[in-house]
């Protein structure tokens, strides 16, 4: 019989420039991307010059960002504390002031489903403990041959999602020609940090709410659902789907 760990879970605050942002109950790890992550997926932090420094306290219970000039307010007026399984405790529910995304990727679905299985390949704790979800961040090779792929996961979907948005605005990745993937539903929560990152596809194993698809279409954003059938679905925008 297979003996699952538990999902660690737990408060984290984060503070950017001194202030308290939100709490975020996660799990602590790579918590200098979801701090990053978090700010850039709310719009309210854009350039990643003026991030001087990012870092959790010891005990894991603090994570700070400072980026003097660099934190603006929140773009969406989410709520200041962050639940595991529903998200933010307010999103906004109709697409006036969102941003369009560009036509940018333009993907095969067999292309799709190799992500996707080199995503939950890569989540190690997804496997021991079948608890916690996953998110990845891929890109096609750039002009040096190299692809840009990254994996993170977290006991709450839009926490994961917002680790490899944090990861990759670092990192520098150019968001119009990415691909987010994730384990979990996508809901308003989670289609507002992929219209706020501009990012143009986005897969999940499962499948989106009616708000995250209406926002989706109305910002020309692709969503593919139930990745792992035999015949995916494509929600919105399936012109980019080859």
């Amino acid at each position: 019989m297979h003996e699952y760990k538990l999902a660690d879970e737990t408060p984290v605050e984060l503070v950017a420039n001194g202030e308290r942002v939100a709490i975020l109950l996660c799990t602590p790890i790579n918590l200098d991307d979801l701090a990053v992550g978090h700010l850039f997926s709310r719009g309210m932090l854009r350039d990643r010059a003026k991030v001087l420094a990012v870092g959790a306290c010891a005990d894991l219970r603090t994570m700070s960002v400072v980026a003097p000039g660099g934190v603006g307010p929140d773009r969406y007026g989410l709520g200041t504390v962050m639940a595991t399984g529903a998200g933010p405790a307010a999103v906004r529910a109709d697409a006036s002031g969102l941003r369009t995304v560009g036509s940018g990727l333009g993907v095969g679905m067999n292309e799709l489903k190799a992500w996707a299985r080199a995503m939950f390949e890569a989540a190690a704790i997804y496997r021991q403990s079948g608890g916690v979800h996953c998110a990845a961040l891929v890109t096609r090779p750039s002009a040096d041959g190299a692809p840009y792929f990254v994996v993170r996961e977290d006991v709450g979907r839009h926490n994961a999602v917002d680790k490899v948005l944090g990861r990759g605005f670092m990192d520098g990745v150019d968001f119009s020609s990415a691909c987010a993937l994730t384990s979990g539903r996508v809901a308003a929560d989670m289609i507002l940090k992929i219209i706020s990152a501009g990012i143009p596809v986005i897969v999940s194993r499962s499948i989106p709410t009616t708000t995250a698809a209406e926002l989706a279409d109305a910002a020309g954003v692709t969503i593919v659902g139930r990745i792992g059938d035999q015949s995916p679905v494509v929600y919105t925008r399936p012109e980019r789907v080859v």
